[in-house]
């Protein structure tokens, strides 16, 4: 009998031991889980600051343009207005002229070449007036061109990004990827049946597949940055102890996606984030297992670099 209770006891400290280390290894992945969510939540806040900097200067610039065209309106209501005048003091004066060939003493004469020294140089003002109307019309005008051909091209560039990887995934077409362009960046949502088996965060061979087709995609244009986001739908999340919550799960699946995109060494990651948004931005209601479906779902979101375009614009504001 006291052989068996040693023997339990044995066991008992064993059991005891196991779970102390196992509860120590849990705490230090959820610490791990925890430093890795924040520098996360960093980097995707930075590049959010970044990209609403860039849509405050392209709105500015939308701003200064419609400014600079009703400047243009009103000048060019000012400058016909001394056109009028100038007209007007061309005809005043060769009336003058007229008068003063046909005057008959020196008095009249006298007083005619008063009058026409004063239209003359009523004349001389308003074609001065008018030349610097011109000339200020033309540089606002030249101004507004400027500033519509940058924002074309910020629009084009977007255009031709979205058409690109349109074309990158064509053989994915109606198989859980929709490209679109949204908020001034190209938005590539991924279903969660493509990617991901339910509550797993291991992407799939489809899945891979298909961002292989991305992470070339981006070996050939070093000028894009890429945030993935995981999102799930508002169930708790129910699998084993390696998850903690949809934070983790849509954590997780968003750095599966990364480290599937930076198996190409072209691509640079200091221009990849990536975040979880567990259920806090659905695009469905959560009401059916249909809208659910929607939510789970992965976001890659690309950004051109308009650096350039957005320094030039402020140059010309």
């Amino acid at each position: 009998m006291k052989k068996l209770t040693t023997i339990l006891l044995i066991g008992a400290l064993a059991t005891s031991c196991v779970s102390k280390k196992e509860l120590t290894t849990a705490n230090s992945k959820l610490q791990d889980c925890q430093t890795t969510r924040e520098a996360q939540r960093v980097d995707i806040n930075d590049m959010k600051k970044h990209i609403t900097q860039l849509q405050y200067d392209s709105a500015a610039a939308q701003k200064t343009i419609h400014k600079l065209m009703a400047d243009s309106i009103s000048q060019s209501k000012t400058l016909h207005q001394a056109e009028m005048e100038v007209r007007d003091l061309k005809a005043a004066n060769k009336q003058l002229s007229d008068r003063i060939t046909s005057a008959t003493n020196s008095a009249e004469v006298k007083a005619l070449l008063a009058d026409l020294q004063k239209t003359q140089e009523k004349l001389q003002k308003r074609e001065d007036d008018l030349k610097a109307s011109e000339k200020q019309l033309a540089e606002k005008e030249k101004k507004v061109n400027e500033l519509s051909n940058i924002i074309s091209k910020q629009d084009s560039v977007l255009k031709d990004l979205r058409n690109k990887i349109a074309a990158a995934f064509a053989n994915f077409k109606g198989k859980g990827i929709e490209v679109v362009n949204k908020n001034g960046k190209v938005y590539v949502s991924l279903d969660e049946k493509l990617m991901f088996k339910s509550g797993k965060w291991e992407v799939d061979e489809k899945g891979g597949n298909a961002l292989s087709t991305l992470s070339n995609f981006l070996a050939e244009n070093k000028d894009i940055n890429v945030v993935v986001e995981g999102h799930t739908d508002s169930l708790a999340y129910r699998g084993n102890g390696y998850i903690l919550d949809n934070w983790d799960l849509s954590t997780k699946r968003a750095t599966a996606i990364v480290r599937i995109l930076l198996q190409n060494p072209n691509v640079d990651p200091a221009r990849i984030s990536a975040t979880g948004r567990a259920e806090f931005c659905p695009i469905n209601d959560n009401l059916t297992s249909e809208s659910r479906s929607k939510n789970r779902r992965t976001e890659i979101i690309l950004s051109p670099n308009l650096d350039e375009l957005m320094e030039a614009m402020l140059e010309k504001k």
